[in-house]
């Protein structure tokens, strides 16, 4: 098979419309990705509405912790929080350009069948107790109005955003070690999607759409049920690199953050060892926090 060369050309130049309009909706892999567009739905989208609307009555319990107090809200952030979607998608695109349709609409499944397994994940925790946080009302910005209506808010634990940004990398680090890649694109592009995985994690918390109490479970749901594609010690390295260069905050309050993540991280999978299910840990956490009193029943 016959590919092209993209040395030194950065993934966000790549127009994610091409995977919208090919390897998404392209026969090869047409079937999974209707099956995973149906997951999202049921346990994102029908999830959260049935229990704003009553239908549901699932516990939701508040997860913010004193830390999240010293990371500054900044909503000119907001454009990174939105980009997660994207993150995955361009790649694609590239894998498009690269490969052209067909292979790249394989490598597409190959993709789709994780990132629903992601989101069955998610539902092992959604369905046992809702979480939220409190979240400026803020309005100045049409994103943030649009987030705010679109999204009640009730899937904080594990962060979505973080658990996609993280597998993502792993699994694009896969195929660029796979695949007829050149050395230069490998190193570039795995650089790349680090730093923005990186970025985007850093921006939940900016834009106050998480607390610090949803990143460990997400990267803990992530090596729990991905070995293959991430590890525990790809975690550590990510937690330790957030953070570096923290903006309006002080040095010593990142390293404040990083630890408590770390800390929670690594009771996860202290219990996890021990446990039945992968998802204990974060259900025991859960408990915890409602026993604090932090829950109420559904309506913020």
């Amino acid at each position: 098979m016959k590919t092209k060369n993209f040395d030194n050309k950065p993934l966000k130049t790549f127009n994610p419309l091409t995977a919208y309009a090919g390897v998404l909706f392209g026969p090869p892999s047409f079937i999974t990705n209707f099956k995973c567009f149906a997951t999202i739905l049921k346990e994102f989208f029908f999830l959260q509405y049935f229990e704003k609307f009553h239908i549901l009555h699932i516990p939701v319990v508040h997860v913010d912790h004193p830390l999240d107090k010293k990371i500054p809200f900044t909503p000119s952030k907001v454009g990174v929080y939105l980009d997660f979607i994207n993150h995955w998608v361009r790649p694609l695109a590239m894998l498009v350009k690269k490969f052209g349709f067909w292979h790249a609409s394989r490598l597409t499944k190959q993709w789709m069948l994780r990132f629903r397994k992601l989101y069955q994940c998610c539902g092992k925790i959604y369905h046992f107790r809702l979480t939220t946080t409190d979240r400026p009302k803020y309005k100045e910005m049409r994103e943030f109005r649009q987030i705010h209506a679109l999204d009640p808010h009730f899937l904080c634990v594990p962060s979505l955003h973080v658990a996609t940004v993280f597998l993502a990398y792993g699994f694009y680090r896969h195929i660029f070690s796979t695949e007829d890649f050149t050395g230069t694109e490998k190193s570039q592009w795995d650089a790349e999607l680090y730093q923005s995985a990186l970025e985007i994690t850093e921006t939940v918390l900016y834009v106050k759409q998480h607390s610090v109490n949803c990143i460990p479970a997400a990267l803990y749901l992530v090596t729990a049920n991905f070995p293959e594609w991430i590890t525990a010690d790809d975690a550590r390295k990510f937690i330790k690199n957030m953070f570096l260069k923290p903006e309006n905050f002080t040095e010593e309050e990142a390293d404040e953050v990083r630890n408590h993540i770390l800390s929670a991280f690594e009771k996860y999978l202290a219990e996890g060892a021990e446990a039945s299910n992968w998802y204990e840990p974060v259900w025991n956490f859960l408990l915890n926090y409602e026993k604090q009193g932090n829950v109420f029943p559904g309506e913020k």
